[in-house]
């Protein structure tokens, strides 16, 4: 069965209540969300906890489950999406508060946590591993990847915020995609979209 099969019959399980189905579905989005998490957060904001961002997104996502349309049969890609989004959200949100607060700094934003789910998937190996295979990538190739797979930048946008050609842009993701799938078969990178599936 396609991976993405089986995470849109996790996701539609969670959307029906099923406890072990979110708790999965936590577990195989949460590590590539807070790496892209880290990465967008960057030098001004490297204070910030990336989890807490991504907790935050799951707080905003989880009573919306039920409001998801699939794509094609797919439910990873529109969630994935959705998450991505809210986390791009609460990275400006927290620039925008860093700013206004000026030099004294920001204080973090706490909500109230969300049942265990979150917090037991943030903790898991896999995580750690995902940063590190994401921090072997070149950045330029990284960069790549979050935006046409994560955040599923369409490649003529991409190519405008890179530079680049939209050939270019879809060699450096292919290429992305294919060390990813290699060093971490079994992952949520096996089901980000090929260059041939990507948003154009």
């Amino acid at each position: 069965m396609d991976p993405g099969e089986v995470t849109s019959i996790h996701v539609q399980r969670a959307i029906s209540g099923n406890r072990e189905s979110l708790d999965w579905v936590v577990a195989r989005l949460s590590p590539l969300l807070v790496a892209q998490a880290r990465f967008r957060l960057g030098e001004s904001l490297r204070h910030c906890d990336p989890e807490d961002i991504v907790h935050d997104a799951w707080i905003v996502a989880l009573p919306k489950l039920d409001d998801l349309v699939s794509r094609d049969g797919r439910f990873t890609p529109v969630l994935l999406r959705f998450l991505s989004v809210t986390v791009l959200n609460k990275v400006r949100n927290l620039l925008r508060a860093q700013i206004r607060a000026g030099a004294a700094g920001l204080e973090r934003d706490i909500t109230s946590p969300l049942s265990g789910a979150v917090t037991r998937a943030m903790r898991v190996e896999r995580d750690e591993m995902i940063r590190e295979t994401l921090d072997s990538l070149d950045p330029a190739d990284r960069e790549v990847l979050l935006l046409r797979g994560v955040e599923q930048v369409p490649a003529k946008a991409a190519a405008i915020v890179l530079r680049i050609s939209e050939e270019a842009v879809s060699k450096r993701y292919r290429r992305a995609l294919a060390k990813l799938r290699a060093r971490l078969p079994g992952t949520v990178f096996d089901e980000l979209a090929d260059e041939s599936e990507s948003p154009h």
